[in-house]
């Protein structure tokens, strides 16, 4: 078999070679008609107006999209592109089941035979409605840190949308969305409005129209702060109430706004009336009604939740020994004087635990006066306490003070140069008091006094007598 095949292969592939090109010749001059089919060709449709004047609107059912096969010779063919097929329904040709017929149409060559899958173009018909909507913003990423979105501004901020009565009550939601990842800025843009249904689906705006095409959005980048947020109470508690102690979460807010907003604010000052509350208040404080306008709390949070304690109590009345109090950020070149007399204020102070009660001791209790920037001569400063869970002090005081410049003494001597001797403030007057937690009468410190000259007087006849045996 293989020698048959081999003998004169020469001659047998030269005439195969020719067999081709004379078949090549014959097809190039008959140019047989051959058919081709062409996918998804969409139908223009025309017209409209006709459907519009009726106060209707159109929704395609079927034959909006089809597929052609042509006809025509090859030499067509292979030049032949869907796009050069037409298919047109005229709308102003729609029969009474709403239908119209499709006509096909090659206007680039001629002698193309073209039939359609589907003739005829369905479509439905509804009445037309408007609407009008409120545009929504939702912005994507977040800006730089430290940074945060403030105002919003969204022009038209309404707009109607034209339909289908059911594409019309199919819409939830007309919003723009705009990406503010890593903004440090104030920018404006330019944005093409979008249509959402109830389940947050974007629905498709071919046969809407709207009565504009862009949405301009400015949008504020501004910096943010972190301030503190503190509770204080207003009104008159019944007699013998107290607030014992105020709780709240959170303790500081981060906020945004214009620079020149935000210096306005240090702390986030909010107030609870309590007049004539004899129970535990529980409330919610919408951290918005005590911004000042153009500042904004950045993230979740709207408000503040508190919790005040209020109990029935009799306060107890503390001496505090001047001597006990702390005294802060005084000049070394200054002695401080307190201008009292007697030695102590009165503290009125009541315990935290309700259902426990004890003497509460001078010495519990930790005070400061901050003398920061003051000169030499007379001040009136506050006399604050540090924070204690085991009592709430009541009383708001101020003290008279005295500051006067250090006398040069022999302490100097042993000063290095340029070191101010290190002497301590001067307290007048001192004096050590046993804790009390009641004012004692006028008669009862006359009483004390005099047993102390009593029992001074005889010390002093028993020292000199021992003078005059040594002198003898």
């Amino acid at each position: 078999m293989k020698e048959k095949i081999m003998n004169n292969f020469g001659w047998k592939l030269l005439a195969g070679i020719v067999a081709v090109i004379i078949w090549v010749i014959v097809i190039n001059l008959d140019d047989p008609v051959d058919t081709r089919t062409f996918r998804n060709v969409t139908v223009e449709i025309k017209n409209e107006e006709a459907i519009a004047s009726l106060d209707k609107v159109y929704e395609v059912q079927s034959g909006g999209i089809i597929n052609v096969k042509a006809s025509a010779k090859q030499s067509v063919l292979r030049k032949l592109t869907a796009s050069d097929i037409v298919a047109v329904a005229d709308l102003s040709n729609l029969s009474l089941t709403n239908a119209v017929s499709i006509q096909l149409s090659c206007p680039k060559y001629d002698n193309v035979t073209l039939t359609a899958d589907t003739s005829m173009l369905r479509i439905a018909l509804e009445d037309e409605k408007t609407a009008q909507f409120k545009v929504d913003v939702k912005t994507i990423g977040t800006p730089l840190d430290g940074f945060a979105i403030g105002e919003i501004k969204v022009r038209p901020n309404l707009i109607k949308v034209t339909g289908a009565h059911s594409l019309i009550e199919r819409i939830s939601e007309v919003r723009v969305e705009l990406d503010v990842s890593n903004m440090t800025e104030s920018f404006k843009k330019r944005l093409q409005p979008q249509v959402y249904d109830a389940n947050g689906k974007l629905m498709d705006t071919e046969r809407l129209s709207f009565s504009t095409q862009e949405i301009l959005v400015s949008i504020e980048v501004n910096e943010t702060k972190n301030i503190p947020i503190k509770i204080s109470t207003t009104g008159q508690l019944p007699e013998g109430y107290h607030v014992i102690s105020i709780e709240y979460e959170p303790k500081e807010v981060l906020v945004t706004g214009k620079e020149v907003d935000l210096d306005k604010i240090n702390s986030l000052n909010m107030e609870i009336d309590v007049t004539n509350r004899d129970t535990d208040v529980e409330t919610e404080l919408i951290l918005s009604e005590y911004l000042p306008q153009g500042v904004t709390v950045v993230g979740a949070i709207t408000s503040v939740n508190v919790k005040l304690t209020i109990s029935k109590q009799t306060p107890q009345t503390v001496r505090l020994p001047l001597e006990n109090i702390q005294v802060e950020n005084l000049d070394e070149k200054y002695e401080l004087h307190f201008d009292k007399a007697d030695g102590w204020v009165e503290i009125k102070v009541i315990l935290t635990d309700t259902n426990e009660y004890r003497a509460i001791l001078p010495s519990e209790i930790a005070s400061y006066i901050d003398c920061t920037d003051l000169k030499e001569g007379k001040h009136e400063v506050e006399l604050k306490f540090e924070e204690n869970t085991n009592f709430l002090i009541l009383s708001e005081i101020t003290l008279d003070i005295v500051l006067k410049e250090k006398i040069a003494t022999s302490l100097e001597e042993d000063t290095k140069p340029g070191e101010l001797p290190k002497v301590e403030p001067t307290f007048v007057p001192t004096a050590t008091w046993e804790p009390q937690t009641s004012v004692p009468t006028v008669e009862e410190e006359t009483e004390t006094e005099n047993d102390q000259e009593q029992e001074e007087i005889p010390e002093q006849e028993e020292a000199e007598e021992q003078e005059e045996e040594k002198a003898d």
